[in-house]
């Protein structure tokens, strides 16, 4: 624990709210200056140009980043040593240079990297797997990133840091030997309450409305099933809102249908969509229609191979720590046909973002049930399921726990879950119930509704 950490467990929550404040305008310095709003401009206008016109950018900018990757970084240059960069001139060309994973970037970070550690932004990214990964951002490329996300939040009407948000995310703001009931701080810098994901539990959901209520944020954003939690605990107790925000942005986690429909239904607003990474991929944005659009300005998606949906990505906004092919590990599902959005901007269209290759479920055959059909097994359970997670540990079987509200939660409802598993799964997978007090989230503060540990092989 650090000196500040240790100050700041130890201050009166007054205290702590200057102190998360005075973080906020730090990280304020690298998020807000002259190439943020330079790029909101352009970004503005850019959403006018043709796709004829934005791909015609995308790919100018595609060669000079390879080549700035080139000239920079010692592990592209040696990786691309049998290559001629010069021919590099198409997005059919570009498929040539070969697929870099996260394990290669971590085993070679020193000579990946471009820029002293002293002049780069720290960004952290573990995943599904458990390894980690620290990467250096540049400040110009942070405020282009930045503006991104603040242009895809106005498009729909919100302004970030003009009107107030509500965040829920993994921050150390709630110390451990903390006996008040306040599970949220506010950071003055960008107008925004910040929301502990680790102390949401049926004692103290209540608390966390009330201050909503309190609060009454324009905008709630962060992790998506701690969103849900809340949505999901109003409902079942019929609980009124004084607010209705005019979005909701879930990260971090992959959006269900069934949890987007009942963060609409519980906040009566919409629910949009977004896709990055803490590493710096390149954006996915939900736009007023709710349709998802690749943004052509942060870089290019492709899929690994015909019929395979995992992803690479290759962001021109990681300067400092290049992202080429990059094998991220997550899966979409890109719409072919051409077609025009009726919100005027051009450009493909995702037709989902199915999230991290592990978020899936094999039956006992192996054939993998991806994670929003898994989700939607839950949804004919009455109004009395608090929160689920399934394991799989080997692929005859599957443990489903479940937290529940025991005034509401009936046994024959595992009956009916039951069946829901194995008419998808079929009767060759044992599947096993267990009722528990608590499912702990992970140690960023996110929840998994799927843990798949069986090893391939």
């Amino acid at each position: 624990m650090g000196i500040l950490e240790k100050i700041y467990d130890f201050s009166p929550v007054f205290f702590q709210n200057i102190m998360v404040s005075v973080s906020g305008y730090q990280r304020n310095s690298n998020r807000y200056g002259k190439e943020y709003y330079l790029h909101r401009k352009f970004l503005e206008e850019f959403d006018n140009w043709t796709l004829a016109q934005k791909m015609k950018f995308q790919n100018k900018q595609l060669i000079n980043f390879i080549k700035y990757a080139y000239d920079n970084s010692p592990f592209y240059k040696k990786i691309y040593s049998n290559i001629d960069i010069d021919n590099i001139k198409t997005i059919e060309d570009f498929k040539r240079l070969p697929v870099v994973d996260k394990e290669m970037i971590r085993e070679n970070i020193n000579e990946v990297i471009t820029i002293p550690k002293s002049d780069g932004i720290e960004e952290h990214t573990g995943g599904t797997t458990g390894k980690s990964l620290v990467v250096l951002g540049t400040v110009e490329d942070s405020m282009k990133r930045m503006a991104m996300l603040d242009h895809f939040k106005a498009r729909v009407g919100f302004e970030n840091n003009k009107m107030k948000r509500a965040t829920f995310n993994g921050k150390h703001i709630v110390p451990p030997s903390q006996k008040g009931k306040a599970f949220w701080r506010y950071n003055r810098a960008t107008k925004q309450m910040i929301y502990s994901s680790f102390h949401l539990t049926e004692e103290n959901m209540k608390y966390y409305i009330n201050s909503l209520n309190k609060f009454k944020p324009a905008a709630i954003d962060g992790f998506f099933m701690s969103m849900c939690d809340i949505a999901n605990y109003i409902e079942r107790h019929n609980l009124q809102l004084d607010f209705v925000p005019i979005a909701i942005f879930p990260t971090s986690e992959t959006l269900t249908k069934s949890g987007r429909q009942l963060l609409e239904r519980v906040f009566k607003c919409k629910v949009y969509d977004q896709y990055a990474s803490s590493e710096g991929a390149p954006f996915v944005t939900e736009c007023k229609y709710q349709k998802l659009h690749i943004e052509l300005s942060t870089g290019v998606f492709e899929h690994i191979e015909e019929g395979n949906q995992e992803i690479l990505v290759t962001s021109f906004s990681t300067h400092g720590t290049p992202l080429i092919r990059y094998k991220i590990g997550d899966a979409m599902d890109f719409d072919t046909l051409s077609q025009t959005c009726k919100c005027g901007v051009e450009s493909p269209i995702v037709k989902s973002i199915q999230g991290r290759k592990l978020d899936f479920l094999y039956t006992a055959d192996g054939a993998k049930i991806n994670g929003g059909n898994v989700a939607n097994l839950f949804k004919n359970i009455p109004n009395a399921l608090v929160r689920a997670q399934t394991i799989q540990d080997k692929k005859d079987e599957i443990k489903i726990f479940l937290e529940v509200d025991k005034n509401l939660y009936k046994n024959e409802y595992d009956v009916l879950l039951k069946n829901e598993f194995l008419h998808k799964f079929g009767t060759n997978t044992n599947i096993i119930i267990e009722h528990v007090d608590n499912i702990p989230r992970e140690k960023s503060g996110k929840f998994r509704l799927i843990k798949n540990n069986v090893e391939v092989g």
